[in-house]
């Protein structure tokens, strides 16, 4: 039977499948030749990309390899920052629950320690930032989740260091739970794979190589050189980037200038050719009106002395002013 549509998503799914309920699965499409269809990028987006990760990687052996510390000393002040600001937040919770302990209602949480993962992550991330701005970059800043704000030639990004997850297929309650200090910032239906990934998150160029992520053969020491070498790229082509978009602005204000000038012309052309109709109309107008005016003072004689209160005289003078007035060629 097909399943309903839950409101809860992806996570209720996830649920169902870590407490080993049978969950419908529906396969893709298939195409003329009866095998499913593959999605996949251009032909010519993914040569970019296979170009671009070669330069990278040739540009990776010219860079000295990043140390990455043994211990949390030294870190660079973004990550030492998040480190102090979990002690002092742990240190905050212990005091209040040694003053609520006495209380029934329940207990406070207190941030858990900082785990292996954790400070892994953090060295690895204090290592990439040292040999980053050791490259003539900038770290503007950080967020103990793994973002990160960078600056190179003048641009500014977004990358992150995170702990790479997986899907978790398994009895729910075997899923890993102490892993990392910062549980919050993960999907509770994932689990940690164990390597760290190293993303480019700024959109800036279709082709160009923004991720980066450690495996059994090669770990965050042998990466970080490749990485760096991915970030070195990344301001040339934040510049280029922006440059062919203010160009492209340019082009479509000019463009856009030169819509509202041709219709501009278009207002005063069909303006002009309004007011050749209304004047042809008000000649035409005046032409009869003077045979009007011509028919009357054949009938001089036989006028009355007044006309619209004013004197027969008179009405003639101011009618055929009028008229003269009125024709567009008088």
């Amino acid at each position: 039977m097909r399943q309903a549509f839950d409101p809860q998503g992806p996570a209720w799914l996830l649920a169902k499948l870590a407490a080993g309920k049978p969950v419908e699965t529906i396969p893709l499409p298939k195409g003329s030749d009866g095998n499913a269809i593959r999605i996949g990028t251009s032909g010519k987006l993914q040569r970019l990309a296979r170009a671009h990760a070669t330069r990278v990687n040739d540009a990776a052996h010219y860079i000295v390899p990043a140390r990455i510390p043994v211990t949390m000393r030294n870190l660079h002040p973004v990550v030492a920052a998040w480190v102090e600001d979990h002690r002092s937040e742990q240190k905050k919770w212990r005091s209040e629950a040694r003053v609520s302990r006495h209380r029934t209602w329940g207990t406070l949480y207190v941030p858990a320690d900082l785990t292996e993962r954790d400070k892994y992550r953090f060295r690895v991330t204090s290592a990439l930032l040292k040999s980053f701005e050791a490259r003539t970059g900038r770290v503007l800043g950080g967020a103990v989740s793994g973002k990160l704000e960078l600056e190179i030639s003048g641009e500014t990004f977004e990358m992150r260091v995170v702990e790479k997850m997986r899907q978790f297929r398994g009895k729910l309650a075997d899923r890993p739970r102490d892993w990392t200090a910062f549980p919050h910032q993960h999907n509770a239906g994932l689990a940690p794979s164990g390597f760290l990934r190293f993303t480019i998150t700024t959109y800036f160029v279709e082709g160009m190589k923004k991720e980066w992520i450690e495996t059994d053969k090669v770990k965050a020491d042998a990466l970080l050189s490749s990485v760096l070498a991915g970030l070195d790229r990344v301001g040339p082509a934040l510049v280029q980037w922006r440059q062919d978009r203010e160009e492209r602005q340019r082009q479509y204000e000019a463009e856009q200038q030169a819509r509202e000038e041709a219709q501009r012309l278009a207002r005063i052309e069909e303006q002009r050719w309004d007011m050749l109709r209304s004047r042809a109309a008000d000649w035409h107008e005046a032409q009869r009106l003077r045979a009007f005016l011509s028919a009357v003072l054949e009938k001089r004689s036989v006028l009355p002395e007044e006309i619209d209160g004013l004197p027969a005289r008179d009405w003639l003078a101011w009618a055929q002013r009028r008229v003269s007035e009125f024709d567009p060629l008088a």
